[in-house]
């Protein structure tokens, strides 16, 4: 299976540094060459957006998965960066829960 699609097209993701960066770089009036935004996007990033009807159930899931083997690593650092990134997508899954309506689109 291709790492993408036609699909992949709707969304465009970066890491907030590198957009900061860019955006500056425009401030300062610098020109880019063609192809730089494909260049600087991250092409493993999805995109499921809060308002989704499924994202609830889907963040919940991928942060109580985080959460289990959180709770299984031996490292302590390891193990509380992971817990916080499965606090992070438990925050998310809440807010979700709120704002959710609409199924989702390609």
């Amino acid at each position: 299976m291709p790492a993408s699609d036609a699909n992949d097209q709707k969304y465009i993701t970066f890491k907030r540094e590198t957009f900061l960066e860019v955006c500056d770089k425009l401030r300062r009036g610098e020109r880019f060459p063609q192809g730089f935004v494909e260049a600087w996007a991250l092409d493993d990033a999805v995109v499921i957006r809060r308002q989704d009807l499924f994202a609830p159930a889907a963040l919940d899931i991928y942060a109580r998965t985080i959460s289990l083997v959180a709770m299984r690593e031996q490292d302590k650092d390891v193990k509380e960066e992971l817990q916080a990134i499965a606090d992070y997508f438990f925050r998310q899954a809440t807010i979700a829960q709120d704002e959710s309506y609409k199924l989702p689109t390609l």
